[in-house]
């Protein structure tokens, strides 16, 4: 096979793995309280090392929705989530441990002066976050 030929089939192949993504799966306040106590319950299980969980506490989780709810993520979807989830945690526990900003336990949120939330907002824009 000449290199035009192997390059002709290898994005012919490509092409059909994009084809072949599981279908969308849409999270709902219920799904997530059920994935999140399956992993809290995981690590109680020891089945998180090296700040990954082991493949048993995702059959674990992926089973409790199913049984649960009827709902069959792949683990795709239940990894995306959990990554999202870390991220979105790790941007409130930033705000919540930032000096400028005050935390209300009672409505659990984060709150601060305009001036204080536009420097956030424009150095957030200049970062990788």
């Amino acid at each position: 096979m000449s290199e035009d030929e192997y390059g002709a089939a290898d994005v012919r192949g490509a092409g059909a793995e994009r084809d072949k993504r599981p279908p969308r799966f849409s999270w709902t306040p219920a799904y997530e309280a059920t994935f999140f106590r399956s992993l809290c319950e995981s690590v109680q299980l020891g089945l998180r090392e090296n700040h990954s969980f082991k493949a048993e506490a995702w059959d674990r989780a992926a089973g409790a929705l199913r049984d649960q709810h009827r709902a069959y993520p792949t683990k795709s979807h239940l990894v995306n989530k959990s990554d999202n989830a870390r991220k979105k945690f790790r941007l409130w526990r930033g705000l919540r441990e930032h000096p400028d900003f005050l935390y209300n336990p009672a409505t659990r949120t984060v709150s601060a002066s305009d001036d204080v939330w536009k420097a956030h907002i424009e150095v957030g824009e200049h970062s990788d976050i």
